[in-house]
């Protein structure tokens, strides 16, 4: 019974830890469905691409604006099954429709009708997502200053392309990592486990009545 117990808080040990894996880092990009400025219904979650790219912007903004050229680039670089690119604005669609045309921008476009921005938490602009296929978000980044963050954000997507992207944002958790927790509580559940088995046994464990003990004591 006791090996039995032992095994079973294993298990639990197991369980945890891969449950751990699996979870830590990984944080379900919110679904959303608008309209882009050409009156195409989209949805976030039917994008077949690996990586999709959320661009959260406004046209009077400097940083959004100095990002769009990399976003062009990104956007001729890769095919849509790799790379699809959503920009979304809270500004009117004639506005972005003219600032689209203006800018070449040849990806998607919509204006915010459903509170993404609310959604996503977006207060400063620019603000750029990566949502892998699965519908994780992969990384988080808010402002633009230039090539470094170029850089930065060309070296995610290639990473998650080839499989060995790993979740990120500029704020990391801090703390005890969350495997260790699990590992730990699950090693306590070993020991409750263990524990209880082993009471369980010695409250069983018969015990010699009084009267034999008198009898025992009158015969020595």
């Amino acid at each position: 019974m006791l090996v039995k117990a032992g095994l079973f808080g294993l298990l639990l040990v197991i369980l945890f830890s891969f449950a751990s894996i699996l979870v830590v880092g990984q944080t379900r990009a919110t679904d959303f469905t608008l309209v882009d400025i050409e009156g195409n219904t989209f949805t976030l979650s039917n994008c077949s691409a690996k990586v999709i790219l959320i661009d959260f912007f406004a046209t009077w903004c400097g940083p959004c604006n100095d990002e769009i050229p990399v976003l062009k680039s990104l956007y001729d670089e890769y095919s849509r099954d790799q790379l699809e690119i959503i920009s979304i604005s809270s500004e009117s669609e004639s506005i972005l429709q003219d600032f689209a045309q203006q800018q070449n921008m040849e990806w998607i476009v919509a204006c915010d009708t459903a509170g993404v921005f609310s959604d996503y938490g977006v207060t400063y602009i620019p603000r750029t997502f990566l949502v892998d296929a699965e519908g994780y978000t992969r990384y988080d980044h808010t402002g633009w200053s230039g090539a470094g963050d170029e850089s930065e954000l060309r070296s995610k997507i290639s990473s998650m392309l080839s499989g060995t992207g790993d979740s990120d944002s500029d704020t990391q958790p801090s703390g005890i990592p969350f495997e260790l927790i699990t590992i730990i509580g699950g090693t306590i559940i070993v020991f409750l486990v263990i524990g209880l088995v082993v009471a369980r046994q010695m409250l069983k464990r018969p015990k010699p009545s009084q009267k034999s003990s008198k009898d025992t004591q009158t015969s020595i």
